[in-house]
């Protein structure tokens, strides 16, 4: 056999999983298509929850912005702001983040291979076996595709289907524009720590900014069938942003990307393989966010492997407690976040103002950043704390409601 695990995509999830897997002993080989370090389509905010699964170190050059806080912004011109004293995450340029992970399993002992492009992959009782573009073929006893939401290790594998359905996936376009050390200050009114999220103009959908030292990465995202004039919609919001932000936004490169898809609901497993990550759909359906959840689902998948080759186990069977692991850890998560956001923007427009500024609301929302809580412990969180809270709390909505009427 040539390596016991082959790990497809070099993003979070694919270096999370080459590291952990070089960890325990095993030969590892952690196939990438381009050349590190390489750009990708994201807004690069990185929350503290994953963050943590790095044991909390990132390389301070890496560190665009630290995040205390996040503000939403309504059709209406108004926004809700939630400011935690606690670091609720970074943003970085993925290009140097995703380089420190390859780097990070490289040193760990995984073996990486640059510019190597896979073209499908298959399972069989003895081995799995990735052919790649240039007429090799490589032998292993288990496989992690980390290949994004167009991975080629699922479509091989029969595990998602060959054509996307644009109703189960979301589209998004972002780009970073330079505005320089000044102009991130004066866009941000002096505090850059902050994420901004924003609805779109006549979409179900939403956009952000978010601060880099001399950059604004700013994008919009949402379900692919609302998204079909995406280019549109982006240079609309974007150039709608100069006067509010009062700085000049020069677009050089746009980035279009896929998000979300199957995730929990979907088959992710099968003989001696296993989707993480995007490639298995796992992004927060309210937010977007799927750093985090790319590199959890990792950590899990290896563990799971980890126990399988212990046991001699290599089918679907044994590997079918990932399936129940990631259940347990996102299920009751993605749920929640999920019935909010189709609640749609007038629930949040009616909720998020009479909560924001609020002490207790901020800190649910560094908690759920912080991956100390997840969406599904709010309702709990609220039942425990707000009865030392509620004349306050109670005061504050009042407040809210009253300056909303008036």
């Amino acid at each position: 056999m040539d390596y016991d695990i082959v790990v497809v995509g070099a993003g979070p999830a694919g270096s999370v999983a080459a590291y952990e897997c070089a960890k325990r002993g095993f030969k590892t080989l952690l196939l990438e298509k381009a050349i590190l370090p390489r750009e990708k389509a994201c807004g690069g905010a990185v929350m503290y929850r994953g963050i943590r699964i790095l044991n909390g170190i990132v390389p301070h050059e890496l560190i665009e912005q630290k995040i205390y806080g996040l503000r939403f912004g309504f059709h209406n011109g108004t926004s809700s702001e939630f400011i935690s004293h606690k670091l609720i995450g970074i943003t970085v340029f993925r290009d140097k983040f995703d380089d420190f992970l390859s780097t990070r399993a490289v040193e760990a002992g995984a073996e990486l291979a640059e510019d190597t492009r896979v073209i499908h992959t298959s399972v069989s009782d003895e081995c799995a076996t990735i052919q790649l573009q240039d007429g090799r073929e490589i032998k292993s006893d288990f496989l992690i595709g980390a290949d994004g939401v167009n991975s080629i290790v699922s479509r091989s594998l029969n595990l998602r289907p060959k054509r996307k359905d644009l109703t189960r996936i979301g589209l998004g376009m972002e780009a970073d524009f330079y505005v320089g050390r000044a102009g991130v200050m004066k866009a941000t009114k002096g505090n850059p720590s902050v994420l901004e999220i924003l609805p779109v103009k006549n979409r179900i959908s939403y956009g952000w900014i978010f601060p880099k030292r001399e950059h604004l990465a700013i994008g919009i995202a949402g379900s692919g069938e609302h998204m079909r004039a995406l280019r549109p919609d982006f240079d609309g919001f974007y150039q709608s942003l100069e006067k509010r932000l009062g700085v000049k936004l020069k677009l050089e490169k746009r980035r279009t990307c896929f998000l979300g898809g199957e995730g929990i609901a979907g088959t992710n497993v099968t003989n001696r393989a296993i989707l993480v990550g995007d490639a298995a759909g796992f992004v927060d359906p309210m937010m977007g966010e799927g750093i985090a959840y790319a590199m959890q689902s990792s950590k899990i998948a290896v563990d799971v492997i980890d126990q399988a080759i212990a046991e001699n186990q290599y089918d679907a069977d044994s590997l079918w407690k990932y399936h129940h692991l990631c259940r347990k850890e996102f299920l009751a998560n993605f749920q929640m976040a999920s019935w909010m956001g189709s609640r749609g923007i007038s629930f949040a427009s009616n909720l998020l103002p009479r909560m924001s500024g609020h002490k207790l609301a901020s800190d649910i929302m560094a908690m759920v950043a912080r991956g100390e809580i997840g969406y599904a412990d709010i309702p709990y969180i609220i039942l425990k704390k707000i009865p030392r809270q509620i004349p306050s709390f109670i005061k504050h909505v009042l407040q809210s409601y009253i300056q909303t009427r008036n």
